[in-house]
C-alpha cells in the first residue's frame, strides 16, 4: 500500500460541520451487504459545486444527509448527499422524480479505495486510492483526480495491479450506477429506509472524538440545557428553540462568542412563567461560555408575518444579570417591548439557523424584508466611525459583513466578513483586517492603528450608505 494514499474516516471531519450525529452499522439484507454510515448535518455552511446538467448541485449545509455505503468484496465508499428531507434546490429544474420523496439526493460521489480500516474509536476509515466517480440524478458522470492516479502509477507509489484495479473498479462503478441512476437512486433509498428504521429502534450515535469533545463542551450542554429546561418550563406553550449566531455560522469560538438563541411561544407569558425562566438562564449563564447567553422570547404571531421592529416578551444578556438578580420582580415586569436587531437574527435564523426543539424553522418564520434587515443591521453600525477605537475587532469585521451584503445579498458571519474584506477591499486596510481576523479566531490581542481604523470605518460607512 503507497504510504501516500490518504486515510479518511467516515464521519468525514474537516468538511466544516461538527455539530453532528453519526451512525455507523452493519447491514445484511438481500439487497446489500456491507457496511451503512449516515451523518445528518444540523451546522456548517453550504457549499455547492458546479457540474453541465444539473448546474449548482449542493453538497453541504444545515439540514443535509450523507449516506455512505461500503458494500462487501468492493474496493468503494458511496457516498449519496441528500437535500433535506422532503426539499430540493428549485434551482434544479431538470431533476428527476426520486423513488423516495424523502430521501432526495443532491450528488453522488463514489470513493475508489485500498481497504477499510477503523480507528481507536471503531470509525471505518478508507484508504483513498484517488480515483472517483461523480454523478447527479440529471446525469452528469464525471471521473474524476484520473492524472492524481496516473502520478502516483508513474512516481511507483502505485503498483500495476493496484493501478489496473483502480480502472476496473471505476468502469464497474460506470456500469452498476450510472447506467441507470434512477434504479440507483431507488435502491439507495432502501438501504437508507433500512437505516432510519435502525436509528429509530434505537441504532446508538457513534462516538468519535469529534463527537466527544463537542459534547463536553460549553456549547453543546448549555444549548442542550437550554431546549430541554425550555421544553419543562414552557409546556405546550413553546412553540420551539433556534439557535442562530457565530454557533451555527461556523466561527464559534468560546473565548469571544456569546451563545445566541431565539425562544418562540404561542402566547405571551406570565410573569410568573417569565420568573421561573429567567432562573433557569440565569444558572445555565454562570455555567456557559466566556460572553454567556444571549436570548429573546417572542410569540410565533410576530414571526409569520413578519413584524418590524420586532416586539418580545422577554429577553436577556450578560449585561442585564445584575438587574435581574437585585430586582426579579422590575425585569420581568419591564422587559419587553420591540427590537430592531430580531430582524437580522431572524434572517440568520432562516438562513443558516438550527432549530433546537420544536416546529421547523421555514413553518416558522418568514422571510424578513430587506429594508427591515438592512435597517437592523444599519443601527448597529452608523456610529462606527466613533465607536471603532472602543472595539475595533467587532466594528471592523461587522463593516465588512455588511458592505457585503449590500453589494451582492450575502449574510455572512464576522469570520466570513473578514475573508471577503480581504478579498474585496483595498489593500490599504487588509493589516486592520487580518489583525481583527487574528483577535476573533485566535483570540490573540492586536495593537490596532486607531487613525487607520477610523479612515476604515469612513470609508465603509461611505460605500454602505450609497448602496443601502
Amino acid at each position: 500500500m503507497g504510504c501516500g494514499m490518504k486515510h479518511k474516516r467516515l464521519n468525514r471531519d474537516g468538511w466544516g460541520f461538527s455539530y453532528y450525529p453519526y451512525y455507523q452499522m452493519r447491514i445484511d439484507d438481500e439487497m446489500f451487504h456491507g457496511m451503512a454510515c449516515l451523518i445528518k448535518l444540523t451546522d456548517g455552511d453550504a457549499n455547492y459545486w458546479a457540474t453541465p446538467k444539473a448546474g449548482r448541485v449542493q453538497v453541504t449545509g444545515a439540514g443535509m444527509s450523507w449516506l455512505e455505503l461500503v458494500p462487501d468484496n468492493t474496493s468503494r465508499v458511496i457516498t449519496i448527499m441528500y437535500f433535506p428531507e422532503g426539499t430540493r434546490d428549485k434551482e434544479r429544474h431538470y431533476y428527476p422524480i426520486p423513488s423516495d420523496q424523502r430521501y432526495q439526493p443532491s450528488i453522488y460521489y463514489v470513493d475508489i479505495t485500498e481497504g477499510i480500516e477503523y480507528d481507536e474509536y471503531g470509525i471505518a476509515t478508507y484508504v483513498d486510492k484517488y480515483l472517483d466517480v461523480i454523478f447527479t440524478p440529471e446525469g452528469d458522470v464525471k471521473i474524476d483526480d484520473r492524472d492524481e492516479l496516473d502520478a502516483a502509477y508513474a512516481s511507483g507509489e502505485l503498483t500495476k495491479e493496484q493501478y489496473d484495479a483502480a480502472l476496473r473498479e471505476c468502469d464497474g462503478i460506470l456500469q452498476e450506477y450510472c447506467e441507470d441512476i434512477s434504479k440507483t437512486d431507488a435502491w439507495c433509498a432502501k438501504i437508507r429506509e433500512m437505516v432510519e428504521e435502525r436509528i429509530k429502534a434505537g441504532e446508538p450515535i457513534k462516538p468519535c472524538k469529534e463527537v466527544l469533545e463537542l459534547q463536553n463542551s460549553k456549547l453543546y450542554k448549555v444549548t442542550t440545557q437550554f431546549a430541554e429546561q425550555s421544553q419543562r418550563i414552557l409546556g405546550d406553550s413553546l412553540t420551539g428553540v433556534y439557535l442562530h449566531g457565530s454557533a451555527v455560522m461556523g466561527c464559534y469560538n468560546p473565548d469571544k462568542s456569546d451563545i445566541d438563541l431565539i425562544v418562540v411561544v404561542n402566547d405571551c407569558l406570565s410573569d410568573e412563567v417569565k420568573r421561573e425562566f429567567m432562573d433557569m438562564v440565569i444558572a445555565l449563564n454562570e455555567g456557559g461560555p466566556a460572553k454567556g447567553i444571549e436570548m429573546s422570547i417572542v410569540t410565533k404571531a410576530v414571526c409569520n408575518p413578519f413584524v418590524y421592529p420586532t416586539p418580545f416578551e422577554l429577553h436577556f444578556s450578560v449585561m442585564h444579570v445584575d438587574w435581574y438578580k437585585d430586582n426579579p420582580e422590575d425585569y420581568v415586569r419591564k422587559m419587553n417591548g420591540t427590537d430592531a436587531d430580531l430582524a437580522a437574527h431572524f434572517t440568520i435564523i432562516k438562513k443558516r439557523g438550527k432549530c433546537l426543539y420544536g416546529a421547523p424553522i421555514d413553518e416558522i418564520f418568514a422571510e424578513v424584508p430587506k429594508a427591515n434587515y438592512m435597517h437592523s443591521i444599519w443601527k448597529d453600525i452608523e456610529d462606527g466611525e466613533e465607536e471603532i477605537t472602543e472595539n475595533p475587532m467587532y466594528l471592523i469585521l461587522n463593516l465588512a459583513r455588511v458592505l457585503a451584503y449590500t453589494q451582492d445579498g450575502s449574510v455572512l458571519s464576522k469570520k466570513e466578513g473578514g475573508e471577503w474584506a480581504l478579498k474585496s477591499l483595498p489593500e490599504t486596510y487588509h493589516c486592520l483586517i487580518e489583525d481583527a481576523m487574528r483577535e476573533y479566531t485566535k483570540g490573540i490581542d492586536a495593537s490596532y492603528n486607531m487613525n487607520l481604523a477610523k479612515d476604515y470605518a469612513r470609508y465603509m460607512l461611505e460605500q454602505i450608505a450609497s448602496r443601502k
